[in-house]
């Protein structure tokens, strides 16, 4: 097996860090640095800042390391839709295989899996006073957001094992690493799939400004995520010709559906003054204050650093016409703006609850840049261009807004800086719409389906439909994105992904 990666290394002391992932949000080296184009029914002209890991482990690498699944009903409605095999009872044996649950073993956990998942009690005061806010609301604790129910609040699970992050590539590459049958190239950018008519021989990449083709016996497995593998099919010759040959690229398979249905949960972030300044910030002396812990945090993996930022959260209905959460929140003891990008909100002393919609019904699309086919993609979110997504989100928020209003909230909560919380459902769409977000959950752009589903780029056995030889093994094959964090999920994928890839090796 080949495995090329375009990073450099795993990220190293800031990725494995809990607290570290801050760093790579500006990080050329570790961080692809996307942003969509402007949205048209948003005002915020500069489109949206999209972090995506650059590293071994990809996003799992500087993730916030929430561990949920989502629903039931998320797989099921996968499996209804033609998808054999997908539903959740059909993918649960992967969730508890991949597992190491600190919890124990049950029947919705493992306990001998690669993946390290740990409960991580709330280390900054105002995430335990959001979850008693929570309870003053009527909204109830939820043991385990991973079990029979999703609504409710709690502390999240994280994937961390003893103070540090375990991610993909600490779960699975690392420990593969001494296998002989097993290369890894880093630092290398892969072009396209090469084909010889319609069957996938290898693959052709760039490293130190030099091209290769490497070639491949039996398949070729595209894990490069919601953007970079419909980027790459594109590239390829895979996707909508007459798209495609504006590029000058010669197709190998016409699909428009490439690219296309493209899902993120899109974000509001409520900041609030933070009256006890007990939270994080980044001003010269909070960085100051900082080093104590960073030393602890080096000397023992333990303290304020070993903790996510995100550290509770909660999972409710926008209204009692929803029948399951479609709302989740997460409360952070610090601010920011434009999805992280822009550091100037952590000079105050703050806190934010971040407030997302889990089964948005807008979509949007990648498309190859139309400058260089090779540069970043380009990306568009389409987020609230449905009505029901803006009633769903306003909803959301009012709830959200009266949890923070409870008394358990009284002695952090200075006062709502955004959004105004006056203002009417018209005029608070108009304030949101400058400073919509998202959580970094992309999925759908090669929607898994059955063959005879226009809308599908993969079967269900995630082999890419129309050519052979190739697979997709990622978050971009969800025909519709899980009400949740996305990393449990996209890992499972991959564990029945491996499954299906054997059990073609044994036929043939």
């Amino acid at each position: 097996m080949l495995l090329l990666e375009a990073g450099a290394s795993h990220g190293g002391l800031f990725s494995d860090m809990p607290s570290g992932f801050a760093r790579f949000m500006h990080s050329r080296k570790f961080n692809w640095l996307y942003r969509s184009h402007k949205e048209p029914q948003l005002t915020n002209p500069k489109g949206c800042y999209t972090p995506r890991g650059k590293m071994l482990g990809g996003s799992s690498g500087i993730n916030a390391m929430i561990y949920t699944r989502g629903l039931s009903s998320d797989y099921n409605s996968w499996a209804a839709k033609g998808n054999v095999g997908w539903s959740y009872n059909d993918l649960l044996p992967y969730f508890i295989k991949s597992e190491n649950n600190s919890r124990g073993a049950s029947n919705y956990h493992g306990n001998s899996g690669p993946l390290t998942v740990s409960d991580v009690s709330p280390f900054y005061p105002v995430s335990k006073c959001f979850l008693e806010a929570c309870s003053e609301f009527g909204l109830p604790p939820n043991p385990d957001f991973n079990g029979v129910h999703l609504e409710g609040h709690n502390s999240y699970q994280f994937t961390m094992k003893d103070g540090k992050r375990c991610s993909a590539y600490h779960a699975y590459l690392k420990p593969a690493l001494k296998r002989n049958n097993l290369t890894v190239i880093s630092g290398c950018l892969t072009e396209r799939v090469a084909f010889s008519g319609i069957k996938a021989t290898g693959v052709c990449y760039q490293q130190n400004g030099r091209r290769y083709i490497a070639s491949a016996r039996k398949e070729v497995i595209l894990c490069a995520g919601a953007f970079n593998s419909p980027q790459i099919l594109m590239r390829s010759g895979v996707g909508s010709a007459s798209e495609l040959a504006k590029f000058g690229i010669e197709s190998v398979y016409d699909n428009p559906a490439v690219g296309k249905n493209l899902q993120e949960h899109v974000d509001v972030s409520i900041q609030c003054k933070n009256k006890m300044r007990d939270g994080l910030t980044l001003s010269p002396l909070g960085l100051i204050k900082l080093s104590v812990p960073f030393i602890q945090y080096i000397l023992s993996s333990k303290g304020q650093l070993a903790h996510s930022l995100a550290e509770v959260g909660a999972f409710y209905r926008s209204s009692n016409e929803v029948k399951e959460p479609d709302i989740q929140a997460h409360l952070l003891p610090v601010m920011f703006n434009d999805s992280g990008y822009d550091w100037n909100p952590t000079l105050k002393h703050g806190f934010t609850c971040h407030v997302c919609l889990l089964r948005p019904e807008s979509r949007g699309a990648v498309h190859l840049n139309p400058e260089d086919p090779m540069a970043k993609p380009q990306i568009t979110y389409g987020f609230l261009s449905e009505k029901s997504d803006q009633k769903a989100l306003l909803n959301g928020i009012r709830k959200a807004l009266e949890i923070l209003k409870q008394p358990a909230l009284a002695k952090h909560n200075g006062g709502i800086m955004f959004p105004n919380p006056c203002l009417s459902d018209a005029e608070l769409l108009e304030q949101i719409k400058s400073k919509t977000g998202l959580i970094y959950h992309p999925a759908g752009t090669c929607k898994m389906g059955p063959k005879n589903d226009t809308g599908a780029v993969v079967d269900p056995e995630l082999k890419v439909i129309g050519v052979e030889k190739l697979r997709v093994i990622d978050a971009s094959i969800m025909p519709t994105v899980i009400s949740g964090n996305t990393n449990a999920p996209t890992i499972a994928i991959a564990e029945k992904g491996a499954d299906l890839i054997k059990a073609d090796a044994l036929i043939h």
